[in-house]
C-alpha cells in the first residue's frame, strides 16, 4: 500500500484552451497482465490510498482461465495483489461497489467457472484482501449487472441479468435484489423484467426525478431483440416507459451520459440488431422521452463495449466503442471526440478488439482519463490487454481564463477538511470527479475558507475556483478518515 505525506501545497496553475486533441499511447507493463479473452474488467480503490487498482477476468487458449486483482502503486505501475483467493472465470461480468457500507470496496464477480456458471459477492477486508460472502445471486455468465440505490434509503441494490443454471445450455433471466444496508440482499419478486440473454443493463435518472431507473437490452426466450426503459415510481417499483422505442439489441452494451452537457442523461445502444451491427446515440428532452442522433459517425460493433468518458479534459463526453464490426478489418476500437452539442468526430483509431471489454480510470494520477482494453486484439499479443495512457496530462478542460490565481491549500491528501488561502476573493467553489462530474458546488466570497470533503469516496478530485472573471482548477487526492 502507498503512503502518503501531508504537505502545504503553493500551486500557480494556468487555464487551457477548451479544445484539446485526444492523444493517447500503448503502454507496456513491466509486469504483463494475464490474458483477458471473454473477460471483464473493472478499476477502483480497493485499499483506500488514493489510486485505481485492477482487477482482470478472461483466458487465452494457451493459457487458463484467471481472475487476478492487481495493485497501483499511484504512478500506473501493477503488481498481483495477494491473500485472496478469487474463484477464477470467463465469459464474465465484473464490477466495485459498497455493499455494506463499512467504506471499503466490496466486488461481485459472475462467470464461467471450472465447475459450471458462478456468482461470488466478495467483501473487503479492510486490508486490501476480499472474502466470498453468502449471497441470493443466482449462477450465470454471459451477463451484465449494475448496482445503485432503487429505493431511496442510502445502499446499493443490484440488478442482474445473464444465463442461469450451473451447466448446460441455461435460461435467460433478469433478477433485482434490494439491500437492506449490510450487504445482506433479497429478491424482489413480482417484477415485470424481460428474461434476457446476451444482455446489458444500467441505471439512469431518465426523467430528473431523482430515483434510479433501468436500461435492460438483449435477447429473450423467443430470440427477440429488446431494449427496454423501465422507470422507478421512486420505491423500487419499475414500469415499462411507453415513450421511447430503443433499437433492439443483443450480444452489447449501454452507456448512459450527459452528452450534450443540457443537464439530462442520454443513451447510447451498441450491439446485435435486427438492423445489423449498431451504435446509436439517444438523447433525452429532460423528462424521460429520448430521440435517436441520427447523424453520429459511430461504427456498428457487437460483442464488445461501448462507454462514455471524457478524454480530453473539455468537460463534455467523448465515446470509445470496439467489438467486431461487418467488413475489413473485421473488428475496431475507436475514440470519437465530442465537438459539443452531440458533434463528433473520429479522433482515434487503435488496436482493433472483439470479445472485449475496456475500464477506464486515472490510473496515474496525473488529471486524464487512461484505459485498458481486453478480448482478442488484431495484433500481438493477441489476448493480453492493451493499457493505454492519456497524454493529456493537464487539469480537467473547467478553465475558461489563462488568469492567474495563486492558490495555497492543506492538507493534500485530505479526509475530512481542506483549508485554502487564495490571493484573490474566491465567488464560486465547484468541485469535480475524474469523469468531470460536479460533486459539490458552494457560493462564498472570502480569500480564507474551509471545504468540507468528508462525504466524498476517496479519489482524485479537482476543486474550481472563480473569481471576478478569472478561475483557477487545483487537485486533491481524498483519503477515508
Amino acid at each position: 500500500m502507498k503512503k502518503h505525506l501531508l504537505f502545504f501545497a503553493l500551486i500557480i496553475i494556468n487555464g487551457y484552451a477548451n479544445s484539446q486533441t485526444i492523444s493517447v499511447t500503448l503502454s507496456t507493463p513491466a509486469i504483463p497482465f494475464q490474458d483477458a479473452d471473454l473477460g471483464a474488467m473493472a478499476f477502483d480503490d480497493i485499499d483506500n490510498d488514493g489510486d485505481k487498482d485492477l482487477l482482470i477476468t478472461g483466458n487465452s487458449p494457451n493459457n487458463p482461465v484467471q481472475t487476478t486483482l492487481y495493485l497501483n502503486d499511484g504512478s500506473g505501475n501493477f503488481t498481483e495483489a495477494t491473500g485472496t483467493t478469487f474463484i477464477n472465470v470467463n465469459n464474465s461480468a465484473v464490477a466495485f461497489a459498497h455493499v455494506n457500507n463499512d467504506n471499503f470496496i466490496d466486488l461481485y464477480i459472475t462467470g464461467s467457472s471450472d465447475v459450471g456458471r458462478s456468482s461470488n459477492l466478495y467483501i473487503n477486508n479492510g486490508n486490501g484482501t476480499f472474502s466470498i460472502t453468502t449471497s441470493p445471486f443466482p449462477v450465470s455468465n454471459d451477463g451484465s449487472f449494475a448496482f445503485e440505490d432503487i429505493d431511496n434509503d442510502n445502499d446499493n441494490d443490484v440488478i442482474i441479468t445473464g444465463t442461469g443454471g450451473l451447466s448446460g445450455v441455461g435460461v435467460g433471466f433478469t433478477k433485482l435484489y434490494t439491500n437492506n444496508g449490510s450487504g445482506i440482499f433479497s429478491e424482489v419478486l413480482s417484477t415485470n423484467f424481460d428474461q434476457l440473454i446476451y444482455g446489458a443493463v444500467e441505471f439512469i435518472d431518465a426523467e430528473n426525478d431523482g430515483d434510479k431507473d433501468i436500461m435492460l437490452a438483449g435477447q429473450d426466450i423467443n430470440n427477440n431483440k429488446l431494449t427496454k426503459l423501465y422507470l422507478n415510481n421512486g420505491i423500487g417499483v419499475f414500469t415499462v416507459s411507453p415513450s421511447t422505442t430503443f433499437a433492439g439489441i443483443s450480444s452489447g452494451d449501454l452507456a448512459v451520459a450527459d452528452s450534450d452537457n443540457d443537464g439530462d442523461i442520454d443513451v447510447i445502444v451498441n450491439g446485435s440488431s435486427s438492423q445489423g451491427r449498431i451504435t446509436k446515440l439517444y438523447t433525452n428532452n429532460g423528462n424521460g422521452v429520448f430521440t435517436e442522433v441520427a447523424t453520429t459517425p459511430f461504427i456498428g460493433s457487437e460483442v464488445g463495449a461501448v462507454e462514455f468518458a471524457d478524454f480530453d479534459n473539455d468537460s463534455d463526453k467523448d465515446v470509445i466503442v470496439l467489438g467486431a464490426i461487418t467488413g475489413s478489418p473485421f473488428a475496431v476500437c475507436k475514440i470519437y471526440q465530442n465537438q459539443g452539442n452531440n458533434t463528433f468526430v473520429e479522433s482515434n483509431d487503435l488496436i482493433g478488439t472483439y470479445l472485449g471489454c475496456i475500464a477506464i480510470a486515472d490510473i496515474d494520477n496525473d488529471s486524464d482519463l487512461d484505459f485498458i482494453i481486453g478480448g482478442t486484439h488484431l495484433t500481438a499479443p493477441i489476448r493480453n490487454p492493451k493499457l493505454y495512457l492519456n497524454n493529456l496530462n493537464s487539469p480537467l478542460g473547467v478553465l475558461e481564463f489563462n488568469n492567474e490565481i495563486v492558490v495555497s491549500f492543506f492538507p493534500n491528501p485530505a479526509t475530512d477538511i481542506i483549508n485554502f488561502n487564495t490571493s484573490n476573493s474566491i465567488e464560486i467553489i465547484t468541485v469535480f470527479n475524474v469523469l468531470g462530474e460536479i460533486v459539490l458546488t458552494i457560493e462564498i466570497n472570502a480569500q480564507n475558507f474551509k471545504i468540507d470533503v468528508s462525504t466524498l469516496t476517496p479519489g482524485s478530485y479537482f476543486v474550481k475556483l472563480e473569481s471576478n472573471r478569472q478561475s483557477k482548477t487545483i487537485k486533491f487526492l481524498k483519503h477515508w478518515g
